[in-house]
């Protein structure tokens, strides 16, 4: 279980890096990827899916307080990803 979590943590983290990096290219105009990346939104749901995924994999694989206090942490960003595409900041 925790190879798989690792595994989907990274590859999470890999998408992730690649959204950023498509979104800031086409938002800045530098070059035109697809229309998907013309927001924020991308970025905010695999930031969240990411931080989802190694919240959990902290939980399983961590000890004493860092198996508490890293996955609230990582939660915490995940939620905070979501509320504001809730709310519609771009």
């Amino acid at each position: 279980m925790l190879t798989i979590l690792s595994i989907l943590s990274v590859i999470a983290a890999v998408c992730a890096s690649a959204t950023i990096i498509c979104t800031l290219l086409t938002m800045y105009q530098f070059v035109y990827i697809a229309q998907i990346f013309n927001s924020y939104k991308l970025i905010q749901i695999t930031l969240a899916i990411t931080m989802f995924f190694w919240a959990l994999r902290f939980f399983v694989s961590e000890t004493g307080w860092k198996k508490r206090v890293y996955p609230i942490i990582f939660l915490f960003v995940a939620v905070g990803a979501l509320y504001f595409m809730i709310i519609y900041v771009k």
